[in-house]
């Protein structure tokens, strides 16, 4: 019998790695609704850590540390899981309670600090009015501050239309369509549908802007469905686009944010989420699918692995500091599991 030469041996070595890498991640083994309940538990316990101590420590409300946590608080409470009632009330008065708060929250420009001169847009304002929308009933302050956040939105309005962030980042601020969305759903939150006002022009020109965009990543092809939704499109007029997105998903059962990248939880829980808005239900291959990939790759501690895409500052240095992604993705995640397996019976709240 023959020995390969070394060189043939480090080749036959390269060819088999280069297979093993090209072949397509395995799809994980169903999850029963038992294993959702213990993931969104474990889940909720993660972001309402992080939310805490972000909120104690850095003194500001982040969009994705506290506005998306939230948010997904209180739709796992409305879908039937327990969940902090304390923290999710505390932290809804924190950044929604008076104009006084929210500045202290750092929601609101402080007006006897220095005006922000940056072009773009304070998106923080944006996610706490998302997070106040979910909210099961307003007090009169939370009202009050949601008006407040509607009004101050289109300051910062571009000329076309459109919204940029202020912050550049990427995902949760990957470009103006995102940023535009999460805007229109954000001012349609304080604001009288039923009455003329700036606030309403201001969304009107906003759709305009956005229903002339062409959805290229899996992100704003997400927002596109999503956004059509909210105008009572049927599920057959976006048939096509569904359909689109569906072709996206990876053999493993989850979607990724770009081609480049493997699939993780912001773009499975984000692309599952609108699809439930959508009608899918938990028993359909696909969404099953995604849904076995979440329980399948959630970390002990219950968040899910992440890579960062964001770069900040002048120099475009990719940030360091994993846990704002890893709590946006947390969030999305949460939210379509709930959505998609809610709790039979509700549990008894923490007190």
């Amino acid at each position: 019998m023959s020995r390969l030469s070394p060189l043939a041996l480090l080749t036959a070595l390269c060819v088999c790695a280069t297979a093993f890498a090209d072949k397509p991640a395995a799809a994980p083994r169903p999850a029963t609704p038992q294993q959702v309940h213990q993931a969104v538990e474990r889940s909720l316990k993660y972001l309402q850590g992080e939310s805490t101590s972000w909120l104690n420590v850095r003194k500001c409300a982040a969009c994705h540390h506290v506005a998306l946590p939230l948010w997904s608080m209180i739709e796992a409470e409305r879908q039937g899981y327990s969940v902090d009632k304390k923290f999710v009330s505390e932290t809804a008065d924190r950044t929604l309670g008076s104009r006084e708060k929210m500045i202290s929250s750092r929601i609101l420009p402080d007006p006897k600090s220095k005006p922000d001169t940056r072009p773009g847009s304070n998106m923080g304002i944006v996610f706490v009015a998302i997070a106040g929308r979910a909210l099961p009933s307003l007090s009169e302050g939370q009202k009050q501050s949601l008006k407040l956040i509607a009004a101050e939105i289109p300051k910062k309005q571009e000329k076309n239309g459109s919204w940029k962030s202020v912050d550049d980042r990427i995902p949760i601020h990957e470009n103006p369509a995102i940023d535009t969305a999460w805007s229109i759903m954000a001012m349609e939150a304080g604001t009288d549908a039923s009455k003329p006002s700036p606030e309403r022009d201001a969304i009107a020109k906003a759709k305009a802007w956005l229903d002339g965009q062409t959805p290229t990543s899996q992100q704003t092809k997400v927002f596109k469905i999503w956004m059509a939704l909210r105008d009572k499109k049927t599920r057959a007029e976006l048939q096509l686009s569904l359909d689109e997105l569906l072709a996206l998903q990876q053999p493993d059962g989850g979607w990724r944010q770009v081609p480049e990248m493997a699939s993780d939880a912001y773009a499975t829980g984000q692309t599952l989420y609108v699809l439930c808005l959508a009608g899918f239900t938990a028993d359909q291959p696909q969404i099953k699918r995604g849904i076995d990939f979440l329980i399948a790759n959630q970390k002990p501690d219950g968040s899910w692995p992440m890579i960062s895409r964001s770069t900040l500052g002048a120099e475009r240095k990719p940030t360091k500091l994993l846990t704002p992604i890893t709590c946006a993705a947390g969030s999305w995640a949460t939210l379509s599991l709930v959505k998609l397996v809610p709790k039979p019976e509700p549990d008894v709240a923490h007190k």
